[in-house]
């Protein structure tokens, strides 16, 4: 399973996946073409009758003023109301194209296993979530449909000036070669920084995040100036990347905005001469005069919006990577169900690694009866951890095999799978909502009955009713108005609730005192009757919850037994736990 991703996908496949999500919005898409289209003939038409008014009203006298004037104060006020419609067409696209990608990469995460989050900082998740949309969204909401715009303005307005004059008009087009060649110079020399810019702003928010989370950490050991040196750091990155970005842009946009004087110049000069000459009358000259300066911001925005291309293509391009370059866990491709009732869980000959790394487990063999309770122990690094993981299917074993019931885990759906096995981990999450809400969420249609008993069992019973607005009451970001302890006895309590026939317990009570311990376990084992439950642990206090013990040493079986005949026995598992088994 692949989890290290390119860097991007390359121009050509990134605009044309952008492309795709630009037609799903046709509709807004054809819309805003279309005001484009009639922007332009509008934009082509005024200096035209401005010609025609010069030449036969005000020379000639041929015909009245009055209704050019009409018309034309007519076609502007049409102008105006056709490129409202324009931008706010093309704004809504920009905008629904940046929450359908926001969306789609919010549930690639929710699909990615394990391995991805151990590989990638949360900052560059969440920066390709966030910062890497915003130039997709400008782009594709002001750039693209911009872009087409001036193109028709610039086609548009040729067609016109070569009916009136075309050897005019070929003296006004001096400027275009070097616009060309200048734009594709800028193109290719502002794409890799713009990637680079994206990549540093992901550094940041990574950085950033870092600190925000480990705060604790960060003041308790005294560890802000290394933090801020290392944000300092990180920030300098992108700054030092902008400011290469912002040389390339100032090297290169002021000779695109200066090349389209050229051919106001060149009218000027030529155009003048053939007014003075009786070969171009006035009215002609107004309106070559006219259109060039209609064309000054077109041929200015094709710079601009090379610029905004490169910048989106550079953030789509990331973001497509991991959309597409990642493999999700895979479904079984023929799907089993679970038995009903009790299931036993079998390792068999189970050897797993972290990404191609040394063994955590290596052929390990262990058997949990259904209903039975099995502690892991083992030293810090023995690979209890990962061994509990491979049941939830966070990742998945290198060799051998896990089975739920008989059934191979890799063979049940794994909405289904999940739902059979309940996780309380050493550090549990809890959601920015209610504590009822906490308790219930996995498994909302729970009887409130349920969830008491759960809470008694657990312990939440002795603080829950006594918080402000009791259940009700909102917890804060991570659980942060809770201890630890309660934060996990709330994650035991969730656990029950869901009624899952699996259990797994990552040394749930690590935060908790010996007393409240004690009184937990006493509570807890008829609480988990009837359910298969694997806790590991590295408290004696906690293991005399368990019918058997295991003791895990760099990630082989080294004895089993029941807790008291392990004591007894003065092997590995009595030494694991010293005075802890002299007290007990």
């Amino acid at each position: 399973m692949s989890f290290v991703d390119p860097s991007d996908l390359g121009l050509l496949p990134t605009f044309r996946r952008l492309l795709r999500l630009w037609r799903d919005q046709w509709r807004l898409g054809v819309f805003g073409l279309a005001c484009s289209l009639a922007y332009t003939l509008i934009s082509t038409a005024i200096p035209v009758l401005i010609q025609q008014a010069i030449d036969r009203s005000i020379v000639h006298h041929a015909q009245p003023l009055w209704p050019y004037l009409a018309i034309i104060a007519g076609l502007a006020a049409l102008r105006a109301v056709v490129n409202f419609n324009r931008r706010y067409a093309t704004a809504r696209i920009g905008v629904r194209i940046e929450a359908r990608m926001r969306e789609l990469l919010y549930q690639a995460y929710l699909r990615y296993p394990r391995g991805f989050y151990d590989r990638h900082p949360t900052g560059q998740v969440l920066s390709r979530a966030t910062n890497d949309l915003y130039p997709i969204r400008y782009f594709i909401g002001w750039g693209f449909v911009q872009g087409m715009q001036s193109l028709m303005m610039i086609t548009a307005a040729a067609v016109v000036l070569t009916v009136v004059d075309a050897r005019l008009a070929l003296y006004t087009a001096v400027a275009m070669p070097p616009i060309t060649v200048l734009a594709l110079r800028f193109a290719r020399r502002v794409a890799p920084i713009s990637r680079q810019v994206q990549e540093r702003k992901g550094d940041v928010t990574e950085a950033a995040d870092e600190a925000v989370v480990g705060i604790e950490m960060v003041q308790t050991f005294g560890r802000e100036d290394d933090v801020r040196g290392r944000f300092g750091e990180k920030a300098e990155g992108v700054r030092s990347t902008v400011l290469r970005q912002a040389g390339v842009e100032s090297r290169h946009l002021p000779g695109l905005y200066y090349l389209p004087a050229l051919s106001i110049a060149a009218v000027l000069f030529f155009g003048g001469r053939q007014v003075i000459g009786g070969h171009l009358s006035i009215g002609q000259f107004v309106l070559f005069e006219t259109l060039l300066l209609q064309l000054v911001w077109p041929l200015e925005a094709l710079g601009w919006i090379t610029n905004l291309a490169q910048r989106a293509l550079a953030s789509a391009g990331r973001s497509f990577a991991w959309l597409e370059g990642i493999e999700a866990l895979p479904e079984p491709a023929r799907p089993r169900r679970l038995p009903a009732g009790r299931l036993d869980v079998r390792f068999e000959r189970v050897s797993f690694a972290y990404g191609g790394e040394a063994d955590v487990l290596h052929d390990l063999d262990l058997t949990i009866e259904p209903g039975e309770i099995v502690a892991v122990c083992g030293p810090t690094g023995a690979g209890k951890t990962s061994l509990l993981n491979l049941l939830p299917r966070f990742y998945d074993p290198t060799a051998g095999r896990v089975r739920l019931g008989g059934v191979d885990a890799r063979d049940v759906p794994i909405a289904e799978l999940r739902a059979s096995v309940a996780l309380v981990t050493q550090r549990p999450v809890l959601f920015s909502v209610p504590l009822r809400e906490n308790l219930t969420a996995g498994r909302e249609e729970a009887d409130w009955d349920e969830v008491l008993a759960a809470c008694r069992a657990a312990g939440v019973d002795s603080f829950g009713p006594s918080l402000p607005e009791g259940y009700e009451t909102l917890i804060g970001e991570r659980g942060v108005n809770l201890s630890g302890g309660q934060r996990q006895r709330v994650a035991l309590a969730r656990a029950l609730v869901t009624g899952a026939r699996v259990v797994v317990l990552d040394d749930p009570l690590s935060a908790v005192d010996t007393f409240t311990e004690r009184q937990l376990v006493a509570r807890l084992r008829p609480a988990l009757a009837g359910r298969t439950v694997l806790v590991a642990t590295q408290r004696l206090s906690t293991v005399w919850i368990a019918d058997r013990a295991v003791v895990l040493l760099d990630g082989r079986i080294v004895e089993s037994g029941r807790p008291a005949e392990l004591v007894r026995a003065g092997g590995p598992f009595a030494t694991l736990f010293g005075d802890e088994v002299v007290a007990a």
